[in-house]
């Protein structure tokens, strides 16, 4: 519960001063977000909104959805969001996420309390309230990026209210899961709040092991100048599930990016020897991060009703990953094939490319907003600045390292293994060195931002909606390449040619020194307008319909690289969508429905950009997605809770591309865009204290980021799939209950995270067991 200072004006009898008394009333409300998997406000949009004012298409995962269903990572939460897809990637991030066939950019795309969340880390729920998500085109709000669509993370604030909960799971996989939620009401308008988490798993090899804590702090809440102070901080010590290279299926043989395949937890999944979350990798296998950050803000509420809401966030992220991916060799001296795979199948081990980043940022940004009568309108205006400054240090592997006479060392290799061995505990052979790191580039930019969008009552039934921003980005970009310095004799001293990496002539030789770096900088600056228009007809306050248009684009810097002198003097790529829809409140409002008709287009999309093998920086490129969207959430009867989220996108194609593009390119369908995707949940109270929930994710056919390259080719593919979840719940007091979850009920085989060249299996079945308490 949490407490609500309102301060109220009562006809009093008049003192002897002759002025009215004030009398400070202290109430109660309910907790929003944690009870309820149906929320009908938002602040994606700058600011709290009524989400049947904003003319585009919103899914919203609550605290209640989060809880129920242990979704314990964004990634994990984003599964039960219609439209949204993950790449694996040849660097080993593993967040690369596509809404409505878009990536979601690193720079723009996600973001924290309405504020941009730009780095590589692995986000956890334990802080959050809920998760946003806004679909189509944004940048008219948040600037560059948002092409598909943004994510909102929206953190936990400090309540007027002393609560605590704790929460303790335990499961299959050596599973360990411990949450804290102190909240400490320290005066008549301010509270503390610290959010903890600590977790460790154990599955076949792969491991979890993070912690992480969020303090912050509140006063003036409720009043005219609200303040708020938080830090962050997350550790991360992962053992990534390995990759799998894709296997030929008898159509096309596989080892290239053209093969038309399957990997083997896609339709072999009814091969005994094919089991979720086998584990191909070694005991080097490392994801290591650190996300630290520290925020402040000021709300100011005038005395007209407008607010005006500054914040500021400052943070580093550190990740380093060195990971394995599997590969088919022969089996009986034959290519392995989908017809011969079994348990003596050989699998080679091999090293995806060694990464380590270092991201820093600082955002500031100030929004204002004010409702106000003009003649016979009404207007709701939004204006805001905003400003960033962000940098980017990321380290390649040293490539060949030297002893201290100079001879050249070799990194550790990989051994093989077969299908029947998963999780052997392999090391690395050979010397067993792993990567050392060098800088392979660094980027700093500072970008500025500033926007108004109005939002006009025009009659009692009809708005509009209008808005403009410019942005402009300022940056840098170092390329760093290296040459080994010359052999040298030992006795003589003088140099001796080498005709590889090594010197020759075992002791005789050796290089004096290190690689020589050479630097390569290119400058950026850029500047772009959006726009954002709609119309809303809402008839009645369970009403509400929209057509939309708004814009995008994308700097070239919009992933900290591929910053080059023909990318740095070509514009941003330009992106719109159109949106028609319907937002309908059911049940007295107990029910929402929401659907949506769109089609999300790239205008001049870069022809160098990482989908195709073309080497033109021309803004010669279209692609488009369109189709539909829907959501129902919310209570059926006091007994019945539903959440539903599905998207049909039967067009997702590259209309055009550069004259260098591989041919048969054009009209292929857009990776990482099944056609169908969804997920559902269903909770039902069957007593007072006992209720049970079931849900299903999933999604059609699905492929990896590739498009055709001739008639004769097929790309890899995974076949579609469904995934269940279950829970039962036990409440032993109203402050005091049980869970148990089992999710992936079936043990499904499925491919969730694809790669040209290989994929990720999801998550093999977990049986969780939660007790939970609030005093």
């Amino acid at each position: 519960m949490l407490a609500a200072s309102v301060t109220s004006w009562a006809q009093q009898p008049e003192p002897a001063g002759g002025t009215l008394s004030t009398v400070t009333v202290t109430g109660e409300r309910e907790r929003q977000g944690k009870e309820d998997l149906q929320t009908k406000k938002t602040s994606i949009g700058k600011g709290t909104q009524d989400i049947r004012d904003i003319p585009q298409s919103i899914n919203v995962i609550t605290e209640k959805l989060i809880d129920d269903v242990k979704l314990d990572t964004l990634k994990d939460a984003l599964h039960y969001s219609a439209g949204i897809t993950f790449a694996a990637t040849e660097n080993g991030t593993d967040q690369d996420i596509r809404l409505r066939g878009f990536p979601v950019a690193s720079t723009g795309d996600l973001l924290i309390d309405g504020m941009r969340d730009p780095s590589q880390y692995d986000r956890d729920t334990f802080n959050l309230e809920r998760i946003e998500v806004m679909r189509g085109a944004a940048s008219m709000i948040f600037g560059r990026g948002s092409t598909g669509g943004v994510i909102n993370q929206v953190t936990k604030k400090p309540l007027l209210a002393d609560q605590t909960d704790v929460v303790g799971t335990v499961g299959s996989g050596s599973y360990y899961r411990t949450t804290v939620d102190f909240n400490k009401r320290t005066g008549e308008d301010s509270a503390f709040r610290l959010n903890a988490m600590w977790n460790k798993a154990y599955n076949d090899g792969a491991k979890i092991d993070k912690n992480g804590i969020a303090p912050s702090y509140s006063w003036g809440i409720g009043s005219d100048n609200e303040f708020n102070v938080g830090l962050f901080h997350l550790d991360v010590d992962n053992r990534p599930l390995s990759a799998v290279r894709w296997i030929q299926d008898g159509r096309q043989g596989l080892t290239g990016y053209n093969a038309r395949g399957v990997p083997t937890f896609g339709a072999l999944s009814t091969l005994a020897q094919t089991r979720p979350g086998n584990f191909y990798g070694t005991t080097a296998d490392k994801l290591l991060g650190k996300a630290d950050y520290g925020n402040a803000s000021w709300l100011h509420r005038f005395a007209d009703g407008s607010e005006l809401k500054t914040q500021i966030r400052s943070g580093t992220f550190d990740r380093q990953q060195e990971a394995s991916v599997a590969g088919f060799g022969t089996t009986f001296g034959q290519p392995t094939t989908a017809a011969n795979l079994n348990d003596a199948t050989v699998l080679t081990r091999a090293a995806l490319t060694p990464r380590k980043d270092q991201y820093k940022g600082t955002y500031l940004q100030s929004d204002y907003s004010k409702e106000f009568e003009l003649g016979s309108t009404r207007h709701s205006l939004l204006a805001g600045v905003d400003a960033s400054k962000e940098s980017a240090d990321r380290f390649q592997n040293n490539g060949y390292l030297f002893n201290a006479s100079g001879r050249g060392l070799t990194l550790g290799t990989r051994p093989s293994t077969f299908v029947g061995t998963s999780g052997d505990g392999a090391v690395l052979g050979g010397s067993g060195l792993t990567p050392s790191y060098r800088p392979s580039s660094a980027y700093s930019a500072k970008a500025f931002g500033v926007y108004l969008q109005d939002l006009v009552q025009v009659a009692p039934e009809w708005k509009i909606l209008g808005g403009v921003r410019y942005d402009r980005l300022s940056g840098d970009f170092d390329q760093y390449s290296y040459t080994n310095p010359s052999c040298v004799n030992r006795t003589t001293g003088a140099t001796i040619a080498s005709p590889t990496n090594f010197c020759q002539g075992g002791v005789q030789t050796y290089r004096p020194g290190s690689p020589i770096p050479v630097t390569t900088t290119t400058h950026l600056s850029q500047g772009a307008w959006s726009y954002r228009t709609g119309v809303l007809y809402q008839p009645s306050p369970t009403q509400s319909y929209h057509i939309s248009y708004g814009t995008s684009f994308n700097a070239s810097a919009d992933t900290y690289q591929y910053v080059t002198p023909q990318t740095a003097n070509t514009p941003p790529e330009k992106s719109r969508n159109i949106e028609i829809g319907a937002k309908l409140d059911w049940l007295d409002g107990k029910l929402s429905t929401r659907a949506a008709l769109f089609k999300t287009e790239k205008t001049n999309e870069r022809t160098s950009d990482s989908d195709f093998a073309g080497d033109s920086y021309l803004l010669s490129g279209k692609r488009h997605s369109q189709g539909l969207e829907l959501d129902v959430i919310g209570r059926l009867n006091a007994q019945w809770e539903v959440y539903f989220s599905y998207s049909f996108i039967p067009r997702a194609t590259i209309d055009k591309v550069g004259s260098t593009a591989t041919p048969g390119t054009v009209g292929a369908r857009v990776g990482l865009t099944p056609k169908h995707s969804g997920a559902a949940w269903i909770s039902y109270q069957a007593t007072p204290k006992f209720r049970i929930a079931g849900g299903i994710r999933g999604a059609s056919e699905n492929r990896p980021l590739q498009g055709t390259s001739g008639a004769a080719s097929y790309t890899a593919r995974t076949p579609g799939y469904v995934v269940g979840d279950l829970m039962a719940e036990y409440k032993f007091t109203p402050d005091v209950y049980a869970q148990i979850n089992v999710t992936n009920v079936t043990n499904k085989l499925y491919g969730d995270q694809l790669y040209p060249g290989f994929a990720i299996a999801g998550q093999a079945r977990t049986v969780l067991f939660t007790l939970g308490t609030r005093f």
